[in-house]
């Protein structure tokens, strides 16, 4: 098993024929779902090895090129898709979507003082702003990866994962007793006014990770190689939640696990990945 990070050499014994390129969700240090995913028993060799792209809080639009936008991430992205080395690669995965929301606010209110319900404090407006350019964006690497292979005339299969449902509870990526990074929800709740409510909190989040959801499966074609992986409701949310979230964003690596062994394994195992 080997997870090679960007410009790292390949083991001739252990190449990559699976391309990631993703956000927090594949990168998080020590347990995230690509290390999950390469250490299930089910997964079939030589699938355990997987190059990534990406990084820690990357968003979709970093990815690609967009007119004049040159994504942090494009150029690496389009030097993996290269007629020179595309070839090795069969299975691209994709994860993005949370950082956009963040970086949206949530796509709440202004000023969501009073408010006591959660679909009163997304702002539709902001919503369909936040989808809209996680959709062209997505869109576009699709596009960019499908091209890639087509014109070699191999097929594809390429990945769109969604996310489970996070409780905003303040808590941020921790590390040697000082704080990495974070929290992310909880303060944006706090920026546009929103009550101190356990469960209005979790309802907002619940309304913008189904949006997501639904906007991220609205690429699956599997006729042409495109498949979603929804991994809403695995995780707990009960008053065990913190055994699957190890913060506001990020599962633990039992969590990880929890998703890849639900969602994960069995689409893989109707391909001919997993056995």
């Amino acid at each position: 098993m080997r997870i090679y990070a960007p410009g790292e050499t390949w083991d001739a014994a252990q190449f990559p024929p699976l391309l990631a390129i993703g956000d927090s969700w594949f990168w998080y240090p020590g347990n995230n779902l690509l290390r999950a995913l390469a250490a299930h028993p089910r997964l079939r060799e030589p699938y355990r090895n997987i190059q990534m792209l990406g990084f820690n809080g990357a968003k979709i639009a970093e990815y690609v090129d967009r007119g004049s936008a040159r994504g942090r991430y494009a150029k690496a992205f389009r030097r993996e898709l290269s007629p020179r080395n595309v070839g090795y690669y069969t299975t691209v995965l994709i994860s993005g979507g949370g950082n956009d929301a963040v970086d949206y606010g949530l796509a709440l209110r202004p000023d969501c003082g009073g408010l006591e319900r959660p679909e009163d404090c997304v702002d539709p407006e902001g919503l369909d702003d936040l989808m809209r350019d996680i959709s062209g964006a997505l869109g576009l690497l699709i596009h960019d990866v499908l091209w890639a292979f087509r014109r070699q005339n191999r097929p594809v299969d390429l990945f769109v994962h969604g996310y489970d449902y996070p409780v905003p509870d303040g808590r941020g990526f921790d590390a040697l007793m000082f704080r990495v990074a974070g929290p992310w929800l909880a303060p944006a709740m706090d920026a546009r006014g929103v009550a101190q409510d356990a469960a209005l909190r979790r309802g907002i989040c619940q309304a913008l990770i189904d949006g997501l959801n639904e906007t991220l499966r609205g690429f699956a074609r599997p006729s042409e190689g495109v498949h979603f992986v929804d991994s809403r409701s695995v995780l707990r949310g009960d008053a065990q939640y913190r055994e699957d979230w190890d913060n506001e964003m990020h599962p633990t690596a039992e969590g990880f696990r929890r998703i890849v062994d639900a969602r994960w394994i069995p689409l893989l195992a109707s391909l001919g990945y997993a056995h």
